[in-house]
């Protein structure tokens, strides 16, 4: 699409037909790229979407899960994203316990895993959701690092050993308690999940006993290396935060001073919260990204029937290439006034599940791997804003100014592409998604548009 801005006359174009047929060489790669300079006789200033726009669903590598704040539990089915399941890992040690805190005809009750709700969740509610509580069958250990990392396979989430969104510890076969619920996630209510009474007369005993494994926090992981949230197999269809305040309570009761029986509690906290981490998967079989894995990390939008996809915690996003961009930048007779991207929403991809409201661009190396978060100078922004929806096409749209990109794809940016992703916090602490359109997908396309002018005419 070409936009006439200025006229000039019919000879003034022919005197210069040379300077612009080398102009419409380089923007004419393909069909899709190509700039029509069209019938009509006269150019100065022009704008275009036509620019070669390539666009896929890439899956990150892995996305750093540990000491977030919030402890991500709960399986949905997503029928553009597949079977999503998030499971939650840490540790407890014994809070202010010594064998001075019973009084000598204490006796053990119950015990119990206290949880409460960070407010955050991500999918039906209203369906009974399960979670099953397993004990670890080792520590919660960092692993090794390898090294230090070549300069291509460093990216914005690299820096010193933590936990991922695959990392996992093996747990006991056998559960240690389960609960099903109706969550709550708005309330300041508290989750309590019953334990084995069996596990919990165990602590019970080694309090009473002033044991050092109640005193050394380094024993007490020993011996009680940990907890695993799991969700259910099929109960639920949401995702469903904690906050990183999980607490193993034991109760006990003794006889007062004044001959009546009085209840307490014991607590076990969680401890080290940078060892607190959210695994989450995804059965991707029955969709359109079934192919797509660590080994094949990219899938092209015309094998997802052009649409494209981000989801956090996963760590989907849509990779946007722009191939033949820097000749255009490189022309010394084309000043760049303007670019902005426009990315659509497909109609009814808005629901169950809203767009999120804002997201960001990383810019990527050749291996794919998020190297900054883009920011354009001229206006300072660094996230994209979803726009109202059209009423009368029903697609809602995204856009970021690119200007400062396109002016520079040829030198600072040369072998970049784009990841349109969630904002990092989200990318790491969420498993919310968007559906997208891709460069050829007709209802919501995702486009570059060009404002232009050709200099000495």
């Amino acid at each position: 699409m070409l936009k006439i801005v200025k006229p000039l006359g019919l000879s003034s174009i022919l005197e210069r037909c040379s300077i612009f047929s080398n102009l419409f060489l380089l923007l004419s790669c393909s069909k899709q790229d190509s700039i029509g300079l069209g019938q009509d006789a006269s150019l100065s200033s022009a704008i275009t979407d036509t620019v070669t726009v390539q666009t896929s669903t890439l899956l990150l590598d892995s996305l750093p899960s540990a000491g977030k704040g919030v402890m991500l539990v709960g399986r949905m089915e997503d029928p553009e994203l597949g079977d999503i399941r998030a499971a939650s890992y840490f540790q407890v040690t014994p809070t202010e316990i010594t064998a001075s805190s019973l009084p000598d005809d204490a006796r053990f009750d119950s015990v119990r895993l206290k949880l409460n709700y960070s407010g955050y969740y991500y999918g039906d509610t209203s369906v009974t959701q399960e979670i099953d509580v397993r004990q670890l069958k080792a520590r919660i250990a960092l692993p090794s690092s390898p090294g230090v990392p070549e300069p291509e396979e460093e990216d914005v989430f690299s820096g010193s050993a933590t936990f991922y969104n695959r990392s996992k510890v093996p747990y006991e076969e056998m559960s240690m308690g389960a609960v099903r619920f109706k969550p709550r996630p708005g309330s300041k209510d508290s989750l309590m999940i019953r334990l084995s009474n069996s596990e919990g007369s165990k602590l019970f005993s080694l309090v009473k006993s002033a044991s050092s494994v109640i005193t050394s926090p380094e024993e007490f992981l020993d011996y009680f290396k940990g907890i695993a949230l799991i969700p259910g197999h099929s109960a639920g269809n949401a995702v469903i935060g904690y906050k990183d305040t999980a607490e193993v309570k034991l109760y006990y009761s003794y006889t007062g001073s004044d001959g009546l029986l009085k209840r307490a509690e014991l607590k076990f906290g969680l401890y080290n919260n940078s060892y607190q981490f959210n695994n989450i998967e995804a059965d991707r079989a029955s969709t359109n990204l079934r192919s797509i894995s660590l080994a094949n990390n990219l899938t092209e939008a015309g094998q997802t029937s052009e649409r494209t996809y981000i989801q956090g915690g996963i760590g989907l996003v849509t990779k946007i290439e722009m191939p033949y961009l820097s000749y255009l930048s490189q022309r010394d007779k084309t000043a760049i006034n303007k670019a902005e991207l426009i990315i659509g929403v497909p109609p009814g991809f808005d629901k169950p599940f809203t767009p999120p409201a804002k997201l960001i661009l990383f810019v990527a190396n050749k291996n794919n791997r998020p190297a900054s978060i883009l920011t354009d100078s001229k206006t300072q922004l660094s996230q994209l804003t979803l726009n109202r929806k059209d009423e009368v096409t029903g697609v809602s749209y995204y856009t970021f100014p690119l200007t400062d990109y396109v002016t520079h794809s040829g030198t600072t940016y040369q072998n970049t592409s784009l990841l349109l992703s969630l904002p990092v916090a989200d990318l790491e602490t969420s498993v919310n998604r968007a559906v997208l359109g891709s460069a050829r997908n007709p209802q919501a396309s995702i486009k570059l548009r060009i404002t232009y002018t050709n200099l000495n005419l």
